[in-house]
């Protein structure tokens, strides 16, 4: 592979109306020739020149992997489009090319703007109804809840004991429940755990009852000590289903809707940047 450093900091002069210009036709007047345009150049100009060319040089270039492999030909390209410009027409010809980047960059900038400040506004819809269905939740009252374990057949197994009442105007089919066991004093429950209830019947508007459920033995709650007394278990409930099965309230917000807002707020601050630009 030809080393391209070659082609960007090489230059041959032409005579012309007494300016330096650029003659591509070989490695070595490209070589040659950098030296002599550099110092005719003031340190700001001769930097200025020297960004250009790269901008120059590989204008067009839209993937990488592509031109590697085919490196002669992409020299080819990169010599044709110096040759014969002058350091001054060099540096113009990138401004453009810079200009007309800008330009891109800021439609498009603007475009994902107005889709993240979409994805905004349905994420913040998403925790303003997730903060008022729990108000509505709480008419879905857990009266009495207790945690204990009982004997088995073969172990001691443990047991949530919930008394609940349905308040709401909604026949409730399952109900989502938020729970943590803990002891005064500590700063770590024991358990911090979510779980459902599918409802054998359904629980109609203004019915009471109370269950015993019996939580897998090898998850969170079947890991609880069994010699503390101190232990209080409180619950609520997160989420409510309908005869249909359908959510009627859900006040769960997915921890990764935070992560997403603050992601996308940070994108938006970044684009917003770019139009400012």
């Amino acid at each position: 592979m030809k080393n391209w450093s070659l082609l960007l900091v090489g230059m041959f002069l032409l005579v012309g109306c007494g300016e330096k210009k650029v003659d591509s036709t070989s490695d070595e007047s490209l070589k040659t020739s950098i030296s002599t345009i550099k110092k005719s150049l003031t340190e700001q100009k001769k930097e200025e020149f020297e960004k250009a060319v790269k901008v120059l040089a590989f204008s067009g270039v839209t993937n990488l992997f592509q031109a590697a492999a085919n490196p002669d030909g992409l020299q080819q390209k990169m010599k044709e489009k110096l040759n014969g410009k002058t350091a001054d027409e060099i540096i113009a010809a990138s401004n453009d090319i810079l200009a007309a980047r800008k330009v891109k960059e800021r439609e498009q900038a603007a475009k994902e703007i107005e889709e993240i400040k979409t994805d905004i506004l349905a994420l913040e819809k998403q925790k303003s109804d997730a903060e008022k269905a729990k108000d509505d939740l709480k008419k879905f009252a857990v009266l009495r809840s207790r945690f204990y374990y009982q004997k088995s057949s073969y172990s001691e197994e443990a047991v949530i004991e919930l008394t609940v009442k349905n308040n709401t105007e909604h026949a409730v089919s399952r109900v989502y429940f938020d729970g943590v066991l803990a002891s005064q004093g500590r700063s770590v429950p024991w358990v911090s755990d979510s779980f459902n209830y599918s409802i054998a019947g359904g629980l109609e508007p203004g019915e009471e009852v109370t269950w015993k459920l019996t939580p897998n033995r090898f998850g969170a709650w079947g890991k609880a000590p069994k010699d503390r007394d101190d232990m209080l278990l409180t619950v609520s409930a997160n989420r409510i289903d309908g005869a249909d099965e359908k959510e009627i309230f859900n006040s769960a917000v997915p921890k990764s809707t935070e992560k997403k807002l603050v992601k996308l707020n940070i994108r938006l601050e970044k684009l917003t940047n770019i139009l400012k630009s």
